[in-house]
């Protein structure tokens, strides 16, 4: 059987060379052995890079050299203590001020609505009236000469008060009446203490009538008028004559002799003297007497207190007495014959 040759197996293939195939065997250790050298130097590079790495960050933290630790406890979502406590307050007070004028503005404008329908009412009844012919006069009702009205004419907001002076005036009239009728009975009782009876009942008499119309067209009607029209010359008249008729309400209480009044002295002179009727008469009279004084003080503050509160002034009466007189035939007519006077000279 034929031996298998190999073309390596030539003598003259030169790789069969002994020096050269012992050449290509060494290099190819040296390369393993560089390769295997390589790869654990990589590994011990890479592992001592780790190490370094680590160690280095560990100092950096321990010695504050690349990081800054800050120590900070505030916490961006919420507001300090301090801060939120003022913060809150100052939010708190603005608040209520702002409350307070919302509150303050929503009354004036309350009060501006109702003027505005009270307005509104007075000149519907107006022309309501006005389509049906001219107001009728209605007072007093026994013999209308004027036209009075306190629930058309006078603000809800006073018509209490214009009402009370009206009840004022009324106690006023009964009181003339009841103070004629105790002198009256005084006169005809005739006690000898009391000499001045025929004076007191003829001077009661006058005032009955007298003191009627000077108190309607003197203080009650100029209060009327103020109150309607809120003008200041009224609220004058009012102020200087209602004075002088709580001075004379409280002097004729006194009841001094031959003045008129059935009062203090004339009561107990006639109880003194055991005249029970006439007695009895001027005490009801001293009564009406004192409690009139006393209404009429309450409503004359009353009204002072308004007036102030309304603004009026002495200033303001002035200027209104002048347009008044201004307006008056009477002064035109003065004034046109004094220019003529003047221009004749």
């Amino acid at each position: 059987m034929a031996h298998h040759q190999s073309p390596f197996d030539d003598p003259s293939n030169p790789f069969q060379d002994p020096s050269i195939t012992s050449a290509l065997n060494s290099q190819q250790q040296q390369e393993q052995l560089a390769a295997d050298g390589q790869h654990h130097h990589q590994q011990g590079t890479l592992g001592g890079y780790e190490m370094d790495q680590k160690t280095a960050i560990e100092d950096d933290f321990m010695t504050d050299t690349s990081f800054h630790q800050v120590q900070d406890t505030h916490d961006p979502f919420m507001t300090p203590s301090g801060q939120s406590s003022s913060s809150n307050t100052g939010t708190t007070t603005a608040n209520n001020d702002d409350n307070i004028i919302f509150q303050q503005r929503e009354e004036t404008l309350q009060k501006r609505e109702r003027e505005l329908a009270e307005r509104e009412r007075a000149l519907d009844e107006r022309q309501r009236r006005g389509g049906h012919g001219p107001v009728r006069n209605n007072f007093p009702p026994c013999f209308p000469i004027m036209y009075m009205d306190i629930t058309m004419e006078i603000p809800d907001e006073h018509q209490w008060t214009v009402w009370w002076i009206y009840r004022e005036w009324l106690l006023f009239e009964i009181t003339l009446v009841l103070n004629f009728i105790a002198c009256l009975v005084v006169l005809f009782s005739h006690p000898d203490s009391v000499t001045s009876g025929p004076t007191n009942m003829g001077v009661a008499l006058t005032e009955m009538f007298t003191h009627t119309a000077a108190s309607f067209f003197l203080w009650y009607r100029p209060a009327y008028n103020a109150y309607m029209k809120e003008v200041s010359l009224y609220y004058f008249f009012y102020f200087i004559f209602n004075g002088f008729h709580i001075l004379y309400t409280f002097y004729m209480a006194v009841g001094i002799p031959n003045t008129g009044g059935a009062g203090l002295i004339l009561l107990v002179t006639l109880f003194s003297d055991h005249y029970i009727a006439a007695g009895v008469f001027t005490l009801l009279a001293t009564i009406c007497w004192l409690v009139m004084g006393v209404m009429a003080i309450y409503l004359y503050k009353r009204t002072y207190d308004h007036y102030k509160a309304a603004g009026h002034t002495f200033k303001e009466a002035k200027q209104d007495a002048m347009v008044h007189i201004g307006k008056s035939d009477v002064a035109r007519g003065a004034a046109v014959n004094m220019a003529k006077q003047s221009v004749r000279r």
